[in-house]
């Protein structure tokens, strides 16, 4: 697994079932399942205020990274690192 590129575009976003599909700097593209995150009983303000503002569909690249309005940052490493891994598990 490559690190230290950048999220280059979202593909898509599905605010039903909390996945956003992402493409790299280099080309790889992930469907990044975020409901870990955003599906969690215990949010964190900044996650509590995307899904009240229902602003989880309002994502965008920033300085590499996915982003949202209200300041909420996830590294497009950890994002790479979590869609690898769930695609282990279902192969």
């Amino acid at each position: 697994m490559k690190l230290g590129t950048s999220i280059q575009r979202i593909v898509r976003v599905d605010q039903e079932s909390w996945r956003v599909e992402l493409e790299y700097t280099d080309g790889y593209r992930a469907n990044v399942d975020l409901s870990g995150i955003f599906g969690a009983p215990r949010r964190k303000p900044l996650v509590a205020e995307i899904l009240l503002g229902d602003l989880f569909g309002r994502c965008f690249v920033e300085s590499g990274a996915l982003a949202w309005p209200n300041g909420f940052e996830l590294c497009p490493d950890a994002l790479r690192m979590l869609a690898a891994r769930k695609s282990r598990k279902v192969a």
